[in-house]
């Protein structure tokens, strides 16, 4: 049986991250993932400042190809509309290239990489026995669930199949404009919001919302009709965002997988490299996760609330409003961005 001190399931932004700040400090691991890469991804693809400056701290001197925006347009109502340029530039990368270079970082390390698919684990006093859906099983330490909002490992503890907030996506070609576009509205009664993202090949348009399946396709289909966008091939993915689950010491869940994506806007990727430092501390220091995560439990919580108050039909009237006053809603954008 091959044992390591790590095993992480799921190399996304996440488990790569993690696994590579787990090398780099001589901590044993293997990541494993059912997918072949390059491998695309469903995601509009955007670093926030936050994000960006994040990984510039955890990998230090790290080059990758992206899209530098600052121009964004935000559409209130489908009548109120708010152009500003934001202080600090976001960065828009394609996932399929931007997740198979943190992958491939972490080999640079001396990581070992596993194609293969989780399907248990069995605590015994002391370590866990993992066993892939091939059949082979591997004893670890710790058992690292990385693997994205469907989670098998989150759904292996848990026994919880929430689908949870679902995002649809097309890709289109790029609009002559070099901005973010994002547009809310309370006319579906829904907590949800449309966005155009363009990195340097084309633009992911997509929408979220909370409601259900059929609902949520025809309300993109609308949009995309009101838009004079031709629809081509919609994907979709659901994002979890809860941390209802049971806590464990030895199998701790990062990123998506864990429910920390934004509440407001379902953005992922700071709270992936968050998530990832942070399980490596825990690992490090023999700490449990829920012990150095705190912060970030506390921060969603808050943003749980916030986000019920955001999406009220109230609040997204009162945001309309502000679009007649640019400078202010670039204040609050650039406020809420600041690292």
């Amino acid at each position: 049986m091959r044992k390591v001190d790590v095993l992480i399931v799921g190399a996304g932004p996440a488990g790569s991250v993690c696994g590579y700040l787990l090398k780099k400090t001589g901590v044993s691991c293997l990541l494993i993932d059912h997918a072949t890469f390059p491998r695309d991804k469903l995601c509009g693809g955007g670093l926030t400042p936050k994000c960006w400056k994040l990984l510039d701290e955890l990998i230090s001197g790290i080059k990758y190809e992206y899209n530098s925006i600052r121009n964004i347009r935000l559409t209130v109502e489908d009548k109120h509309c708010c152009d500003f340029t934001a202080e600090a530039e976001l960065r828009i990368v394609k996932r399929k290239e931007f997740d198979n270079q943190l992958l491939e970082l972490y080999k640079s390390v001396g990581g070992e990489f596993l194609q293969g698919a989780f399907l248990r684990y069995d605590e015994q006093p002391d370590r866990l026995v993992v066993t892939l859906k091939s059949g082979e099983q591997i004893a670890c330490r710790y058992l690292v669930g990385a693997d994205g909002s469907t989670s098998t490992v989150r759904h292996f503890l848990t026994g919880n199949h929430d689908n949870g907030f679902l995002i649809l996506e097309q890709y289109e070609k790029k609009a002559p404009e070099n901005r973010i576009e994002v547009g809310l509205s309370s006319k579906h009664n829904l907590r949800g919001y449309y966005y155009r993202f363009p990195n340097s090949e084309f633009d992911a348009v997509g929408y979220g919302a909370n409601g259900s399946t059929a609902h949520t396709f025809q309300t993109f289909r609308d949009i995309l009709k009101e838009k004079n966008i031709p629809e081509t091939q919609l994907r979709g993915c659901h994002i979890y965002l809860k941390n209802d689950y049971p806590l464990n010491d030895r199998v701790i869940l990062i990123g998506d997988a864990g429910g920390f994506a934004s509440r407001v806007t379902s953005e992922g990727i700071k709270a992936a490299f968050e998530t990832a430092r942070n399980a490596t501390e825990a690992i490090k220091s023999g700490r449990p996760f829920r012990e150095v995560n705190a912060p970030l439990f506390a921060k969603m919580q808050k943003e749980e609330r916030f986000a019920h108050f955001f999406f009220k039909p109230s609040t997204i009237r009162m945001l309309g409003w502000l679009c007649s006053t640019p400078r202010v809603v670039k204040w609050c954008f650039d406020r809420a961005l600041r690292p």
